[in-house]
């Protein structure tokens, strides 16, 4: 319940303290007064956004605050939040001209978001432009919900439309990204391809060049290793003779000098090495190859080499590691494709999960639609429309499609509605007319307010287009709907303003050349019956006679 509302240079009232309490309060005032200011704080303390323009002009910042009781709902949510709940809940917002604003919880700063989800449920803020929402389609399907208790269903439907859709999101992207990849696939595929014909070793490109360089000098190399050899070995009077020869002399001379016997070992060893040596160049010169097809096999090989080092290179190593890279990437999609089809397997089993709860919530508004049809016929029975109809219509498949269900479901639902005896129910839009829309309005309210228990009710200007004896009769309903709780009503109507409990008159005046609007309780009862008496307005002196008995016959509980 609203406690008390404290408004600080906010739009044209300079400081107001209002206090209120249980049972049934009425604001009324001259047109332009600015009854509706204290609407625009509650919505802000609600959560509706702020806007500079709100600051009272001359002034650096507006303040509005409210103290609301709490309940167990507000009391969990504020320890969820770690906020001390201590005994009330105290809204404020600071709205600055320039920079961003402030909003404190308890003393504790908080964001837009955390003061929706604390006051939500909080209040029931019903004004003129709610008659525009009552002719809105979209806007009776959350009204029926709200009578039949429905918003868990509906949150859990919208969690399982979200998460399909998160998976048909997800299921696009693979199947884009599989359509890229198949063409990546191909072009991957390829490249290993190119390089497994090949499968080059490293270092192989340096073993090649230089054995082409070998082949292409076959033929000097063999007049030169051959000439080298005939000196060295192979003809007569080579060097190996020679120092045959002299191998010979020297072991007469170490006859002569056996001190001489290492120098004749050394000797053996050159004859020795001059041998071999021959003999390696001989075996090498008859290992060149002669076939020159050779060198063609080599070069080809070559040129693919050099080719794939400058496709993937620079150097055999990185053609090599490219390769180990493909096969990795490759593997990676087939990953993918295990990953979507898993996807589609789940996507199936969220769209089956979708349609049960879209079946099952339809199911539940079919049977709540005929109980929140009657319960508004008889709260318009009693606002002097006795003879209208009220009809809650719920359409749509009966077995849908999860392509045909909604964040809410799969249900079209509108309020049909006919003012006259043997007309047939259409849209409210199509027939029913300003005052005939206030006590529709003010019927779902009523009906909503106490299937959910709703403890506080404002109502902006809710008797528009309402004559007087209706007005009567939204007076006695609203004064009805206050003995379950708070309501708080904007009104033009005396005999509406005659039954409030609490009443608080809204003037405008200027104060040293700056207009101000300024709120006040009327406790005294000839300032209610002056009230009434000009809300009246014609002759004075029967105004206030018959204001007298408005005044009367509500003390008297008529």
């Amino acid at each position: 319940m609203l406690l008390e509302l404290i408004l600080e240079n906010f739009i044209l009232v300079r400081r107001v303290n209002l206090v209120f309490s249980s049972g049934f309060t009425v604001f009324t005032g001259e047109t332009g007064a600015g009854k509706s200011v204290m609407v625009q704080a509650l919505k802000l303390l609600m959560g509706a956004r702020a806007d500079s323009g709100q600051v009272r002009t001359g002034a650096s910042k507006a303040v509005v605050q409210g103290v609301f009781g709490l309940s167990a709902s507000i009391t969990r949510r504020l320890e969820e939040m770690g906020i001390d709940a201590d005994g009330e809940l105290i809204v404020r917002r600071i709205i600055p001209r320039q920079g961003r604003g402030r909003i404190y919880i308890n003393g504790v700063v908080v964001t837009l978001q955390d003061l929706k989800r604390v006051t939500a449920g909080l209040l029931s803020l019903s004004g003129q432009h709610d008659f525009q929402e009552l002719l809105r389609q979209e806007r009776h399907g959350p009204w029926l919900d709200a009578f039949a208790g429905l918003e868990g269903y509906v949150e859990k439907l919208s969690n399982a439309y979200h998460e399909r859709g998160q998976l048909v999101r997800r299921l696009k992207e693979l199947e884009q990204g599989q359509k890229k990849a198949g063409e990546e696939r191909e072009r991957y595929q390829a490249e290993a391809d190119a390089i497994d014909e090949i499968a080059p070793k490293i270092g192989e490109d340096q073993e090649i060049e230089r054995e082409l360089s070998i082949l292409k000098s076959a033929k000097d190399l063999r007049i030169f290793g051959q000439g080298i050899y005939e000196v060295l070995y192979g003809r007569r009077g080579s060097i190996q003779d020679e120092l045959s020869v002299c191998r010979q002399d020297l072991e007469r001379m170490t006859r002569l000098d056996p001190g001489l016997g290492d120098m004749a070992k050394e000797l053996d060893s050159i004859l020795f090495q001059v041998q071999e040596f021959a003999w390696s160049l001989r075996d090498y010169v008859h290992g060149i190859p002669t076939d020159l097809s050779r060198l063609e096999q080599l070069e080809d090989r070559l040129y693919g080499i050099n080719r794939l080092k400058k496709r993937f290179g620079p150097g055999i190593e990185d053609v090599i590691v490219h390769r180990r890279r493909i096969d990795e990437v490759l593997a990676g999609m087939e990953e993918a494709d295990g990953v979507m089809g898993q996807l589609e397997k789940d996507l199936e089993d969220a769209g089956r999960r979708l349609v049960e709860r879209a079946v099952d919530l339809s199911v539940r508004r079919r049977e709540s639609a005929a109980r929140l049809s009657a319960a508004v016929e008889r709260e318009l029975s009693e606002l002097n429309l006795s003879n209208t109809r009220f009809i809650v219509e719920v359409s749509g498949p009966e077995n849908p499609s999860p392509h045909e269900i909604g964040p809410r479901g799969a249900d079209q639902v509108r309020f049909l509605f006919s003012a006259n005896v043997g007309e047939p129910p259409r849209p409210l839009a199509a027939i029913a007319s300003g005052g005939e829309l206030s006590r529709v309005m003010l019927a779902l309210r009523a009906v909503l307010s106490r299937q959910s228990g709703m403890f506080s009710i404002v109502f902006d200007e809710i008797d528009a287009g309402i004559g007087g004896e209706v007005a009567d009769k939204v007076g006695r309903k609203l004064k009805a709907l206050s003995r379950h709780g708070q309501v708080l009503a904007i009104t033009h109507f005396p005999q509406i303003a005659a039954m409030g409990e609490h009443h608080y008159l809204v003037e405008k005046r200027a104060v040293e050349g700056r207009t101000l609007t300024e709120m006040k309780i009327l406790e005294e009862q000839d300032e209610r019956i002056e009230e009434l008496s000009r809300m009246l307005g014609g002759n004075r002196k029967a105004a206030r006679i018959y204001a007298g008995k408005l005044f009367g016959s509500f003390f008297r509980g008529a």
